[in-house]
């Protein structure tokens, strides 16, 4: 049985249709590795909130519980990280095994690069607190 997939008809103004072009364009204008950079701060943000915002001992029971599988994940991801800081710090270096100055580098200048994105506002974040002392008294 051959399954047929009809195509429907959507209709779009010409705001959405600008919006789409603005959009791919802003991507393309990124540069060509900015999924690299965007996912370094999607790991920051992550990063951030769970060793800020998580209880300690939450964590702790929940690995403990039969979820070590995550130990597990950040393990491996931190050898992952590792190894990627580790190339970029080499990379750095000259023959002679110092770290290069600013003057050895040419680094390209994007003039439209929006940092925005970048800062975190104080108070953006909400104070995330899954176990509590008071849970914990409750379940007694």
């Amino acid at each position: 049985m051959v399954k047929k997939y009809i195509m429907k008809k959507v209709r779009l103004t010409e705001k959405d249709l600008m919006r789409i072009v603005r959009k791919t364009i802003n991507e393309e204008s990124k540069g060509e590795n900015y999924m690299f950079f965007s996912n370094l701060k999607q790991m920051r943000r992550q990063l951030d909130i769970m060793i800020n915002d998580f209880n300690p001992h939450w964590v702790d029971t929940m690995l403990s519980d039969g979820h070590d599988w995550a130990d597990d994940h950040i393990t491996e991801a931190k050898v992952n990280i590792d190894q990627v800081f580790d190339f970029f710090m080499n990379k750095l270096k000259n023959e002679d095994g110092e770290y290069k100055d600013d003057e050895e580098f040419e680094f390209p200048v994007d003039d439209d690069y929006d940092d925005t994105e970048d800062i975190l506002h104080p108070g953006s974040l909400k104070r995330f607190v899954p176990w509590t002392w008071s849970n914990e008294v409750k379940r007694k």
